[in-house]
């Protein structure tokens, strides 16, 4: 009987033992489904911020080509009104 009892309590704390490992191992993947939740949110949200700055540089985009198409036509205005007004004065072209 004592073998016997002896026995049954072996198996007794080893099952307590894989219920206590059990319920450590349910904690510890709680916290990581808890802590992966919370960083799914989080990626949501920059994602979710991501689209309309796609918008935003798709527009600056077509605005920055707008502005490169016209920049010869700038150029070449901007060196006529250079050269219309001089780069020196009247009285200092007199002097020279």
């Amino acid at each position: 009987k004592q073998k016997e009892l002896a026995e049954v309590e072996e198996k007794l704390a080893n099952l307590q033992k894989r219920l206590h490992d059990s319920m450590a191992e349910k904690e510890r993947l709680e916290a990581d489904v808890k802590h992966c939740t919370l960083k799914l949110e989080r990626a949501e949200k920059i994602i979710g911020g991501l689209g309309g700055e796609k918008e935003r540089w798709t527009a600056k985009a077509e605005e920055l080509s707008d502005l490169y198409k016209n920049s010869i036509g700038n150029v070449l205005i901007s060196s006529a009104i250079v050269a219309y007004c001089g780069g020196f004065s009247p009285s200092f072209r007199e002097m020279i």
